[in-house]
C-alpha cells in the first residue's frame, strides 16, 4: 500500500480490502476467545465515528447473534452455588434452555414457587476467572498497537473494559 497514491481509487480499494479481513479475523478472535472479547467486538461495532466502517459494519452484523450459550450442566453449577441448591428445588420450573444469551450470561425462563415467572439471568462460568487476565491481555494489545501505529490510539477502550468489569463480573 506504500507505493499507493494516498486518496486514488487503488489506494482507497486497497484499504478497504485490508480493514475487510482484519475486520473478519478480529470477529474470529472475540468468537474463540469469548466473554470481554465479544463484549469489546460488540462495543467496536457502535463506533462508527472512530473505527473503519468495514469493522463497525462485521462487528455489528455478527457479534449480536452468535454468542456463547453455557450448558445446562454449568447453569446447574451456578445455581448450587450462587442459590444454594438445584433449579428443580429453587423453582417450581426451570426451563433448561436459555432464551436468550449474550457475550456475558444468558437468562432462561422460571416459574418461582408461589407461581410467579420470573427470568433468571446466569453469567457464563468461565468469565470470572479470565477476566483480569483478559483485561491485561487486552491493555497488552491495545498497547502494542499504539506503539506500532501511534494514529491508532484505543487504550481508552482498556479504561471503559475496567471500569465496566466490576458491573459485569460483580467483582
Amino acid at each position: 500500500m506504500r507505493r499507493l497514491k494516498e486518496g486514488s481509487i487503488e489506494c482507497s480499494k486497497a484499504k478497504h480490502e485490508v480493514h475487510n479481513r482484519c475486520a473478519y479475523r478480529l470477529r474470529e478472535l472475540c468468537f474463540r476467545n469469548g466473554g470481554i472479547y465479544i463484549k469489546l467486538g460488540q462495543h467496536l461495532g457502535q463506533l462508527e465515528y472512530v473505527v473503519p466502517q468495514e469493522y463497525v459494519h462485521i462487528m455489528r452484523t455478527s457479534m449480536l447473534k452468535r454468542c456463547p450459550v453455557s450448558s445446562y450442566d454449568q447453569v446447574r453449577k451456578v445455581l448450587i452455588k450462587e442459590l444454594g441448591g438445584p433449579p428443580e428445588e429453587i423453582f417450581e420450573e426451570f426451563n433448561p434452555e436459555p432464551l436468550a444469551s449474550a457475550s456475558l450470561a444468558q437468562v432462561h425462563a422460571a416459574r418461582t414457587h408461589d407461581e410467579k415467572n420470573v427470568v433468571v439471568k446466569i453469567q457464563h462460568t468461565h468469565l470470572t476467572d479470565t477476566a483480569i487476565a483478559d483485561i491485561a491481555t487486552v491493555k497488552l494489545l491495545v498497547n502494542g498497537l499504539n506503539w506500532c501505529f501511534p494514529e491508532f490510539d484505543y487504550r481508552w477502550l482498556v479504561d471503559e473494559i475496567r471500569e465496566s468489569a466490576p458491573k459485569d463480573f460483580n467483582c
